[in-house]
């Protein structure tokens, strides 16, 4: 969660302490999408690397990435002092505190002089408005990154108002009905969806990645309105 109009310490539409559990249930393919972005990560890296987690949120894909190669380093940013609060207590738990290093803020405010061999942004560039904002926070991420580096994004994604959106919205509150999603619970996730979240169309995710440097861009996840791709750093 970075960059973002939600502030998740003062008005979270999940507390930090529920959000991994709500995540499963509310987020289409949550757990799965965790396990193919870590494949496509071993996949593209060398033993030894150094991986940047873009809104690190609660730690689930610090701590994921961390277990799965015991050699990467990986630091994880984000804004909110009780998300990292859970992340904290996740990586001391699974006794990984000298792999996973935190920091509180955001993506510029990191040293320039630091370059990494991959980074992810997972479900977080959707609460960041396409005014300039996305593009910045793509440009922000690029800049950390070395040539040739992996960047994987992690988006809800699709075009409000159209015809399309609204029947993956149908589709989404099916699946959150067999997950047993409270009818007062499905309204107030709609209601952060129209008022604070922004979703873009697949073909501008690739335009934007496109101008903040990447290229060799490969879908390789969709969970319904989630979506995932894989880029390369030009």
């Amino acid at each position: 969660m970075t960059e973002q109009n939600i502030d998740f310490d003062k008005n979270a539409p999940i507390a930090g302490s529920e959000y991994d559990e709500m995540a499963r249930l509310v987020l289409p393919g949550y757990e799965a999408m965790h396990k193919m972005t870590l494949a496509c990560l071993k996949a593209k890296l060398r033993d030894k690397a150094n991986l940047l987690i873009v809104g690190a949120g609660t730690g689930m894909e610090l701590v994921q990435f961390a277990k799965g190669n015991s050699k990467w380093q990986v630091l994880g940013v984000d804004p909110s002092e009780n998300m990292l609060a859970v992340a904290k207590n996740k990586i001391q738990q699974h006794g990984l505190s000298e792999q996973i290093e935190l920091f509180q803020g955001y993506t510029n405010d990191l040293p320039e002089s630091t370059i990494y061999d991959a980074a992810t942004s997972i479900l977080v560039m959707h609460f960041i408005p396409d005014n300039g904002k996305k593009l910045s926070f793509l440009k922000s991420i690029a800049q950390r990154i070395k040539a040739s580096g992996v960047f994987i994004l992690v988006d809800v994604f699709g075009e409000k108002g159209t015809d399309d959106f609204q029947e993956m919205i149908a589709f989404v509150k099916e699946f959150w009905k067999e997950n047993k999603i409270s009818e007062a619970k499905k309204v107030e996730i709609l209601e952060t969806m129209d008022k604070a979240v922004y979703p873009i169309p697949e073909n501008r995710v690739l335009e934007l990645l496109k101008e903040a440097g990447f290229g060799q861009v490969i879908r390789f996840y969709t969970g319904l309105w989630v979506g995932g791709w894989m880029a390369v750093k030009n």
